[in-house]
């Protein structure tokens, strides 16, 4: 294995990943963060790094579906 200091578990779902360097909650590698070839949860990751998501979820009144075509 290519770095022997990360500790795999199975995740729920049953894949093998990394447990979190930080936390030990169990991942897989598709979740997982990496900062200098260590793997992280996202709440450890941005505890660490300050981050945070570039996502913005806004409200519409009404959805385009339902919206009235002229």
């Amino acid at each position: 294995m290519p770095h022997e200091n990360i500790e795999l578990a199975q995740a729920p779902n049953g894949e093998l990943g990394p447990r979190c360097k930080q936390c030990g909650i169990r991942l897989t590698f598709g979740n997982a963060m990496v900062i200098d070839k260590n793997y992280f949860c996202w709440d450890c990751y941005v505890e660490l790094t300050g981050a945070e998501s570039a996502t913005t979820v806004g409200e519409a009144e009404q959805r385009f579906w339902m919206a009235e075509s002229n």
